[in-house]
């Protein structure tokens, strides 16, 4: 029954996406589909995952349930015409950006996407200084992901491996505006994965494809609603090049798990999960990976031993750049694991919110997240700024990392966002300069 309920529910909140927004990639559908998606894996029990307690059933309910109500906020505002939802529209020609037929835009991706390569190639330089090979280095994977998760191997420059992403969201912006996909659609992801082979690890792969992909379906979106002006739309190129792109990331990941030499015979695996051990992308530990944080939320619920400060995993940037200046003690990267029937540590990102905020979290944070995006994406598509669709892509991450943490935790989130929204600052004074000059 659990199973039935879940996949209607994941059909239900996917269409329900459509029909308000009128675009399937929106924040109600993608929170629907993730969500969603990981309480039916969970529940399909390839895995001889526990049942989950009235707790976490509660938990996860009553969060969606406040998440709806947020979005419900806004759509109830807008009929009363208020102004601070209802803004002026702003027509095309205010987007500064555009004005040069995306020169602008182009450069400034290749220039922040070098910036991506310098810090790639520079991390394969220290590797092959430790390691003296290449093969070498994935020979000892294992040891490599290891030492950078404690920290021993140190940045250039400590900020510069955020640039790429400003890189990745123009990119994204000039792609949907020309209307088909090129090397520069790919460049900058090409550039974080080469990077991420130093670290072996998978998590930034997935940021920066979920920010390219909420950015150029976002901007697509807003160009498709243009009446005055066509903007043509090669679907061929972009089908093939989305599968490309979705492959390359998906063959990256999977490099990256058996060069780790992570094991596939999990214990109390079902017949059916045994069968793809041998599988080189859908494996049993990627269905453990894609289901298994709620069986963490669930036992971490059930022994209720875990304590935090306020804010400390939401917020750990924060808490971490002030144990620089002696104020606090630095947070744990990694939280608490749990053997669920095998180890893991990734909770969804209600667990989080639950540490930090207790149960009225659980209500308030999704609450306020449904009314910030839904807020935001009226905002973007009447005023048409891209600093406002910076921080929509953003929010939209936080939901797409939902079914695993609280994305607010790592410092890319904060630091890529920060430096997106100045960059756009000075590229549309530029761009607005370059046409008065003209």
């Amino acid at each position: 029954m659990s199973v039935l309920f879940s996949f209607l529910f994941l059909v239900v909140g996917i269409i329900s996406g459509k029909l308000i927004f009128k675009a399937w990639v929106n924040h109600l559908t993608v929170y629907f589909f993730v969500m969603g998606g990981l309480t039916f894996l969970y529940e399909l029990k390839l895995l001889a995952y526990k049942e989950l307690t009235t707790l976490t059933w509660f938990i996860l309910i009553s969060s969606t349930i406040s998440f709806i109500l947020g979005i419900s906020t806004i759509l109830s505002v807008r009929k009363l015409n208020l102004s601070f939802v209802n803004q002026e529209v702003k027509s095309f020609s205010d987007i500064p950006l555009f004005n040069d037929d995306g020169k602008i835009l182009k450069y400034s991706a290749v220039f922040f996407s070098l910036v991506g390569l310098f810090v790639a190639l520079h991390r394969w330089y220290i590797m092959i200084n430790i390691f003296g090979s290449i093969p070498a280095v994935f020979v000892n994977a294992a040891w490599v992901y290891r030492i950078n998760v404690k920290g021993e191997i140190k940045e250039f420059i400590p900020i510069l491996p955020s640039f790429v992403y400003v890189g990745v969201f123009l990119s994204a912006i000039y792609t949907a505006y020309k209307g088909k996909f090129s090397f520069l659609s790919f460049f900058p992801i090409l550039c974080i994965i080469l990077k991420e082979l130093t670290y072996f690890g998978r998590g930034e792969m997935l940021f920066s494809t979920l920010e390219f992909f909420f950015t150029f379906f976002l901007t697509r979106n807003l160009l498709n609603r243009e009446k005055n002006i066509k903007f043509n739309f090669s679907r061929i190129n972009a089908g093939i090049s989305i599968i490309l792109l979705v492959a390359l990331v998906i063959t990256a990941a999977s490099v990256v798990r058996t060069s780790r030499g992570v094991k596939e015979n999990i214990r109390g695996s079902s017949q059916q999960l045994k069968q793809l051990e041998e599988n080189f992308i859908i494996t049993p530990s990627v269905y453990f990976y894609l289901s298994s944080d709620l069986g963490v939320l669930n036992q971490y619920l059930i022994e209720e031993k875990e304590t935090a400060k306020i804010g400390e995993n939401t917020f750990r940037g924060v808490y971490y750049f002030l144990s620089k200046l002696r104020i606090v003690e630095e947070p744990q990267f990694f939280q608490k694991g749990y053997f669920i029937p095998y180890w893991s540590n990734t909770g969804t990102y209600l667990r989080e919110i639950h540490a930090d905020f207790g149960i009225l979290g659980v209500y308030l944070i999704p609450y306020l997240l449904g009314i910030l995006l839904t807020w935001l994406w009226y905002k973007f598509f009447n005023r048409k700024n891209f600093i406002v669709l910076a921080i929509l892509v953003y929010l939209n991450i936080i939901v797409a990392f939902s079914f695993l943490m609280m994305v607010t935790r790592l410092n890319q989130w904060f630091l890529s966002l920060l430096l997106i929204i100045i960059s756009l600052h000075f590229l549309n004074k530029l761009a607005l300069k370059k046409v008065n000059i003209e």
